[in-house]
């Protein structure tokens, strides 16, 4: 009698689970996809991160092996021991940062005017602004030269930094977002007696932070890693930015792969850094330029 209290409470006490219902195939398939794309993304970026503390032998050793057997730093010091390495990424520095502060400023200017003003042509403008986007970098990369060349600027920062300081793209992110803003804003300050440029400095930019921050990263992004302009620019091994540096670590019959993932590293972490200190509004401001236009 006492066994069957027992088992009649402990039925009454432990809830009713509900079963759990099978997977169905389309999210299996999504995970699957999901994995697939984790792999071919980051599985690159682990394997050199990896490679770059092997020797020569065991990079190219086959079958390949995922641990550094021995794991050595020789490979970063003599990376740091080239005695331009260091030029490369100062250089690299000068050119992201200018011409990403450029960008975001004058990207930022030309988005209020095509998006908050009115003007005649404005639409011409914009319309000639995207068409601009379609046209190949190869197919003006010789005329952007003889430009440069003609201005006495080749072989110096600021034949890297003046082309690159309105960028189509940043231009249409811009204007997109903005043009979502109330322009109650811009009313009620006009009415308080507040200029153009106060209304652009004061009220829409703090309001403009997601698309301003995604331009940021994406300027920064395409200048670090940018190669064929520098290689036609520039001229001199101390003008060099580090993409075109990392060339030097391979000659005619032999490359040093070591070294490359080891130099390359320092190519791509300045990347990681940025988009992870600024993930979260450069994911806001391109999410919302892609609604709004």
């Amino acid at each position: 009698m006492a066994q069957l209290v027992e088992m009649s409470s402990s039925e009454t006490v432990t809830p009713n689970r509900p079963r759990r219902r099978p997977l169905a195939w389309w999210k299996v398939v999504i995970y699957l996809f999901l994995a697939i794309f984790l792999i071919t993304s980051v599985g690159p970026l682990v394997i050199t991160f990896i490679s770059s503390f092997k020797t020569m032998h065991d990079v190219l050793a086959f079958p390949p092996t995922l641990i550094p057997n021995p794991f050595i730093w020789s490979n970063y010091q003599a990376v740091l021991a080239n005695s331009n390495f260091l030029r490369w990424i100062l250089n690299s520095f000068i050119y992201a940062i200018g011409a990403t502060a450029l960008n975001v400023l004058f990207s930022a200017m030309a988005g209020y005017a095509l998006g908050r003003m009115n003007f005649r042509g404005k639409n011409i403008v914009f319309t000639v602004t995207l068409a601009v986007m379609m046209i190949p970098s190869a197919i003006i990369l010789i005329p952007k030269f003889l430009v440069v060349n003609d201005l006495h600027l080749a072989n110096t920062f600021w034949a890297l930094i003046l082309p690159a300081m309105a960028q189509p793209f940043s231009v249409f992110i811009m204007v997109q977002f903005m043009k979502g803003l109330p322009k109650e804003l811009e009313e009620s300050a006009m009415l308080d007696g507040a200029s153009r440029w106060r209304i652009f400095q004061q009220i829409i930019l703090p309001l403009v932070k997601p698309a301003l921050t995604a331009v940021l990263i994406l300027s920064f992004q395409g200048a670090w890693n940018d190669f064929q302009w520098p290689l036609v620019a520039l001229g001199t091994q101390n003008m060099y930015t580090l993409p075109i540096g990392l060339f030097f670590f391979k000659s005619t019959y032999y490359t040093e792969y070591n070294l490359l993932l080891a130099s390359s590293m320092f190519n791509t972490i300045p990347i990681l850094i940025l988009f992870f200190i600024f993930q979260r509004y450069f994911m806001e401001g391109a999410v919302s330029s892609a609604v709004k236009g």
